[in-house]
């Protein structure tokens, strides 16, 4: 049976542990029912919810809650979710499931993208609610791009949520973004009078094709096909743009180069995060680069100036395979299947029990098994072991 422990903040029950109470250690996973077999499930979480996805993409468990609809169950309220339950997708296969503060994405076997939760500022990319009903959904509409876009909509192969926004990536190479869009976020120049985007429109006019995508609270992350060229737009008000150029290149996308081909690319609140492949010399596994806010250690340093670093920081970790990050920090799985965690500790999410920051990473017991794969939800940790 597939095993899973959970530390950090559990306030809507996203631990999924059976309570309301914070882990401050790894403590197991509760399940509603028999998710069966395999090591190898995928975790997502957002502000207080969060998604497990079978890797056949055949199942869908969610906990946490659903105050606005963000499990996707078809209703909006009622009591949190306190262990992995079973929830109906909105079509055959699981792709990937992103999660905002209160909403979610899903990507299904198709390449289409569902979306459930509040809508407050178009983050469904529907229309918002009408002045005196909730805007909120508790059942998954589909996204699809607006009127200016091209019919049919095209077939996507991943997505990513900030805390109002959403990114969608085609299997062409364009983002498709909606939602809010104050700070640029969206790669399009804001409006105040319409600062939210409420339609999926192509936001990558202009750039190459990409690969991966990020966000943070107030930001994105683009990574080209070739793999070390970055883009970012949005806030940077703690150097989340990295060490980019101020002029845009395109809209308010800003570039600049990772040293060496990205495996994977993650954003927290304020800062943005690599995993490289090794060079040619090195260790087996890759390293971490990261960059932007880290008042509470998230680039695993105290940043000398200003509580951030506009250049990219070399995390003092090696042979590192997987890597997630939360609002505030970082969890990373090495190749032997160790796990080690830093930043913010508020709740415990980074392992130290003290619930201070976490400076530099630090083990986090797994009780000797070996994690298969980390997740994270805005204050809270998951790992899936063997």
């Amino acid at each position: 049976m597939v095993s899973v422990c959970a530390l950090g903040s559990n306030s809507g029950g996203q631990l999924a542990t059976g309570t309301l109470d914070d882990a401050h250690c790894p403590t197991p996973c509760v399940f509603a029912g028999d998710p069966g077999s395999g090591s190898s499930w995928h975790v997502a979480g957002g502000g207080n919810h969060a998604f497990m996805w079978s890797p056949d993409g055949g199942r869908l468990l969610a906990s946490g809650s659903s105050r606005d609809g963000e499990l996707g169950t078809g209703l909006a309220g009622g009591a949190p979710v306190t262990a992995w339950t079973q929830v109906s997708p909105p079509a055959a296969g699981v792709r990937q499931v992103a999660c905002g503060w209160n909403h979610t994405l899903l990507l299904d076997g198709t390449g289409c993208v569902w979306a459930a939760g509040s809508n407050s500022f178009g983050q469904l990319g529907q229309p918002a609610a009408q002045p005196g009903s909730p805007p909120r959904n508790g059942a998954w509409t589909r996204v699809v791009p607006g009127a200016r876009d091209p019919a049919p909509p095209p077939a996507f192969v991943a997505v990513a949520c900030g805390m109002r926004h959403s990114l969608a990536l085609s299997e062409d190479g364009a983002v498709y973004g909606w939602g809010a869009n104050r700070c640029g976020q969206l790669g399009l120049e804001p409006d105040r009078a319409a600062p939210n985007i409420p339609a999926a429109a192509c936001v990558s006019a202009g750039l190459p094709a990409i690969a991966m995508v990020a966000c943070g609270r107030s930001h994105s992350i683009l990574l080209a096909r070739d793999r070390t060229t970055v883009f970012v737009a949005g806030q940077d008000t703690y150097a989340q743009c990295g060490p980019s150029d101020a002029a845009p290149v395109a809209g308010t996308w800003r570039s600049f180069q990772l040293p060496r081909p990205a495996l994977k690319l993650c954003a927290g609140w304020d800062f943005g995060a690599a995993l490289l492949l090794p060079p040619d010399d090195g260790p087996a596994g890759g390293r971490v680069v990261a960059w932007g806010r880290s008042d509470h250690c998230q680039l695993a340093c105290r940043a000398p100036s200003r509580r951030c670093s506009r250049d990219l920081v070399e995390v003092p970790l090696a042979g590192v395979r997987d890597l997630a990050c939360g609002s505030n920090h970082c969890v990373a799985a090495t190749r032997d299947g160790a796990v080690y965690a830093w930043g913010w500790n508020e709740h415990g999410n980074a392992g130290d029990p003290s619930l201070a920051d976490v400076a530099q990473p630090l083990p986090v017991s797994t009780g000797q098994r070996a994690a298969a794969a980390v997740g994270c939800a805005y204050g809270s940790t998951f790992l899936v072991v063997q």
